[in-house]
């Protein structure tokens, strides 16, 4: 954590005494010192939602445990039931299949005829 301490250009080329820097320094340590309890404050917020949501997370993973034996468990389903059937039956899909085949078929024949 390196950083550059930029002095402020001096007014008019008068060399600012001893007082000045001095004040100087206290403000940037009273900053420092507010930016730190900001920082501490941060850290204790962000530590009670972490207990928070610990507290939540072990509670779903209780409800889980004790709702995850029946659905582990289920009644076996009628395997008819499982498996979907196909909304038109595949003897009419080859047909559309063949009637297209065969409108393009024609239509070439007709385009290159010309």
């Amino acid at each position: 954590m390196t950083e550059d301490w930029d002095d402020p250009p001096e007014s008019e080329g008068i060399t600012r005494g001893p007082e000045e820097a001095l004040e100087r320094e206290i403000a940037r340590s009273k900053a420092l010192k507010v930016e730190r309890l900001q920082l501490r404050d941060q850290v204790a917020t962000l530590q009670k939602e972490v207990e928070q949501l610990t507290a939540e997370n072990r509670s779903l993973q209780d409800t889980l445990a004790q709702t995850g034996t029946a659905i582990r468990n289920p009644a076996a389903p009628d395997p008819k039931a499982r498996t979907p059937r196909p909304m038109v039956p595949r003897s009419w899909a080859w047909s559309l299949l063949i009637f297209n085949l065969l409108a393009l078929g024609i239509l070439l024949i007709f385009l290159l005829g010309r």
